[in-house]
């Protein structure tokens, strides 16, 4: 791979012919895809949660998390009044309870008894704490700032907990029931797929030449792991079309082709350790 990099920093090179241009609201679209989590909260004796995905780290020391809701809606009230909020990370077990919890609003139903979730108390809050989710982070509120039609809420987490088998030192991709729950829009979801591990180029070795063969190489990897994920779903529909039994176990949910309801279809339950 040769660079085309001009002098002027590539500055007069005209973009690629694949690039479309979009408008200027789409910039928030393309910030999505991080966990979703719910917010919940309690005021009052009323309880509250709603989902968000315009949540981000703000500060490492002290740490601060910054949560941003519109200033209309009964959360930035809540949370206002609160002066304290949890985040709940689900899993893609309550998928449909996240998207159904972004139709209701708090000040005309009881999210909780809508959606009939399982909650538990928090550590250091009042919020309650949802069940069944994959992490949960405490915070006090230390900041409120008016941005645009937005509140931002700068939360200090003071208790953090996960379950295990998601979260160690990073988010781990070992069951897909396990994995936290990603917003990539409307009502679309998705779910880590696989751990990637960057190399850089070491010491005494040309960065330009090392870069280069690294894209080489994830796009072998990519082109390679497509075909085996093509041949393997030629072949287990060419054994359902000959009315075979066929073991699915090893293929990821979201990978299997549309397989029609015939009972020859086993797919085994996972042993659980």
């Amino acid at each position: 791979m040769t660079s085309n990099r001009s002098d002027d920093g590539g500055l007069s090179q005209p973009p690629p012919e694949h690039i479309e241009e979009r408008p200027v609201t789409n910039a928030a679209r393309l910030l999505m895809g991080g966990p979703v989590v719910i917010v919940t909260t309690t005021y009052k004796g009323q309880q509250n949660a709603m989902p968000l995905a315009w949540c981000a780290p703000l500060s490492g020391d002290p740490p601060l998390i910054g949560i941003a809701i519109e200033q209309s809606r009964y959360s930035a009230e809540m949370v206002s009044h609160a002066e304290e909020f949890a985040l709940n990370f689900p899993s893609r077990l309550l998928l449909h309870h996240v998207q159904y919890l972004g139709s209701l609003t708090g000040s005309d139903i009881d999210k909780f008894e809508a959606t009939q979730m399982e909650t538990f108390g928090a550590r250091r809050i009042n919020a309650p704490l949802i069940d069944g989710c994959v992490a949960w982070v405490e915070c006090e509120v230390k900041q409120v700032i008016p941005i645009g039609d937005h509140l931002l809420f700068v939360g200090l987490p003071v208790s953090v907990q996960v379950d295990p088998e998601s979260f160690d030192a990073n988010w781990t991709v070992d069951e897909p029931e396990s994995r936290p729950l990603h917003f990539v829009g409307g009502n679309h979801y998705s779910t880590l797929d696989g751990i990637l591990e960057a190399r850089i180029p070491g010491r005494g070795e040309a960065p330009e030449r090392i870069l280069a063969e690294r894209i080489e190489e994830e796009l072998e990897l990519t082109t390679e792991a497509r075909e085996r994920r093509e041949e393997l779903m030629g072949k287990l529909e060419r054994e359902i079309e000959q009315g075979n039994v066929i073991d699915v176990s090893k293929v990821a949910l979201d990978d299997l082709p549309d397989l029609p309801d015939v009972p020859r279809i086993v797919v085994p339950e996972r042993n659980e350790e």
